[in-house]
C-alpha cells in the first residue's frame, strides 16, 4: 500500500514542471483573442514541438477591459505551467539577451526579430535588445521607463529631475513631448477632429509660425474680438467677398478697387478727412446728392467748371466771387435765371456775350440808382432793339423781365 503511494507520488513529480522555462513565441494567432501564445521551450519539448495555447499573466485584466499586448513572433518569453501541469501553459513575461552578431537566429535569441537594427560592424560586437530611444538617443535606465513596439511606436517616461518629461512617438518621427516647460508637438502632417463643441483658453501669448498656406472654414457665424491694438500686415494681395452683396474688396501692387453689388451706406459718428494725392473722379449712373447742416466750402486752385447733360442748372442762395478773374455763365440752349430775371439764350455762336450784355444792364440799373437816372432809357431802348437785330452776338435775345 505505501509502495503504492510513493510510486504515484513519484510518477506525479516527474509529471509535474514547476518554475519558469525560457522560450520563444511560435503562434500569436488566438482563435479567441485572448492574448494566448504558443511558445517552443527547448529544455522540455525540444525546438520544433510547440507548447499549447498559453494563457498571459497580465497585470490587469477584466470584462472590455485591461492591459492587452501581445508579444511578436521570435521574441523571448518566460513559460510557467498552471500547477505544474504541462497542458496548461502560461506566459508570465519576456526577457532580453544580449547576443552575440554570430549568434544571431539561435532560439534564445530576439534580435533578428521587430523593427530593422543597424548594420554590426564588426564580429563579437553585441546588438542592444532593450528599446532605444532617439530623439535624443536614449538607453533605458532605472528612472527612463520605455514602451516601445516592434515597428517604432514608442512612449517614453523619464523621471530623471534633469530631463523630466513625457513622451509619445510614431514609427516616422512625429512626437508629442509633455516637460515642465510646456508642450511640443512635431508632427509631419496633422488633421484634428472635433465632433463635439470645442473651447480653448490661453493664459498667456499665443504664436503661431505657418510656413505654407492656411485655410480657415466657418460654416456658421464667426466673431472675433480683440481687447487692444490690431495690425494687419499682407505681403502680397488682398482680396475680401461678401456673398450676400457681392461686395469685393482687392488690394494689390496696382492699388486698391472696390466693387459693390447692392447698396452701400457709410455711417461716420465724427468728422471724415480724405487726402488724395492724385484725381479724383466719380460718376454716378443716377441722381447725386450732397447735403450739409453747415456750410460747403469748394476751394480749387484750378478752374471749377460745373456742367449739366440736361439744360437745367439751379443755384439758390449762391455767391460767387470772381476775385481777380472772370466768372462766366452760358446757358447754351437753356434758361438762366437769376432772382427776378431771367434770359433764354438761342444756340448761336456767341449768345453767350449777348446774355452777358443784357445781364449787365440789368444789374446796372438795380445797383446804381443813378444809371437808371442817366442811361435808363438809352439802355431800355437798345434792349428792345435786339430781337430786330441780326448781328449774330444779339439776335433773338429777348428783353429781361425785372422785378
Amino acid at each position: 500500500m505505501i509502495e503504492d503511494v510513493l510510486s504515484q507520488l513519484v510518477d506525479k513529480l516527474d509529471s509535474t514542471y514547476y518554475g519558469k522555462y525560457r522560450g520563444y513565441v511560435h503562434d500569436v494567432d488566438d482563435p479567441d483573442g485572448r492574448g494566448r501564445i504558443r511558445a517552443i521551450v527547448p529544455r522540455l519539448l525540444g525546438d520544433q514541438t510547440p507548447t499549447g495555447w498559453a494563457l498571459p499573466c497580465t497585470p490587469y485584466a477584466g470584462p472590455d477591459q485591461g492591459f492587452y499586448t501581445v508579444p511578436d513572433v521570435g521574441s523571448g518569453v518566460w513559460i510557467e505551467f498552471e500547477e505544474g501541469d504541462l497542458h496548461r501553459p502560461i506566459w508570465t513575461g519576456q526577457w532580453w539577451g544580449a547576443p552575440l552578431t554570430d549568434e544571431l537566429g539561435q532560439p534564445d535569441s530576439t534580435a533578428p526579430t521587430g523593427a530593422p537594427r543597424p548594420a554590426a560592424t564588426g564580429a563579437g560586437e553585441r546588438w542592444p535588445e532593450t528599446p532605444q530611444h532617439a530623439y535624443p538617443r536614449e538607453t533605458p535606465a532605472p528612472r527612463v521607463r520605455i514602451w516601445k513596439s516592434s515597428t517604432g511606436h514608442h512612449v517614453v517616461m523619464d523621471d530623471r529631475p534633469e530631463s523630466e518629461r513625457l513622451e509619445i512617438h510614431d514609427s516616422r518621427g512625429n512626437r508629442i513631448i509633455l516637460s515642465p516647460e510646456g508642450m511640443d508637438r512635431i508632427m509631419s502632417n496633422e488633421r484634428v477632429l472635433n465632433k463635439g463643441a470645442r473651447s480653448v483658453q490661453i493664459d498667456g501669448g499665443d504664436d503661431s509660425v505657418i510656413a505654407g498656406g492656411s485655410r480657415e472654414k466657418v460654416d456658421g457665424p464667426h466673431r472675433r474680438e480683440v481687447g487692444g491694438d490690431v495690425t494687419l500686415t499682407y505681403r502680397g494681395n488682398l482680396t475680401e467677398k461678401v456673398g450676400r452683396t457681392a461686395y469685393t474688396r482687392r488690394v494689390d501692387e496696382a492699388g486698391t478697387s472696390v466693387s459693390v453689388g447692392g447698396p452701400l451706406t457709410e455711417k461716420v459718428s465724427g468728422s471724415v478727412t480724405r487726402s488724395v494725392s492724385g484725381a479724383v473722379t466719380e460718376t454716378a449712373v443716377g441722381g447725386y446728392g450732397m447735403s450739409a447742416g453747415g456750410g460747403i466750402n469748394l476751394s480749387s486752385a484750378g478752374p471749377v467748371k460745373i456742367a449739366a447733360g440736361v439744360a437745367d442748372l439751379s443755384l439758390k442762395a449762391v455767391s460767387i466771387d470772381g476775385l481777380l478773374g472772370n466768372v462766366s455763365i452760358n446757358t447754351m440752349l437753356g434758361i438762366l435765371q437769376l432772382g427776378g430775371m431771367t434770359a433764354i439764350s438761342p444756340a448761336v455762336l456767341g449768345d453767350g456775350l449777348a446774355v452777358h450784355l443784357a445781364l449787365l444792364v440789368q444789374i446796372l440799373k438795380t445797383v446804381n440808382p443813378l444809371t437808371v437816372a442817366a442811361y435808363g432809357p438809352a439802355l431800355d431802348a437798345w434792349l428792345a432793339m435786339t430781337p430786330a437785330m441780326d448781328l449774330s452776338y444779339f439776335a433773338f435775345v429777348k428783353r429781361f423781365p425785372v422785378g
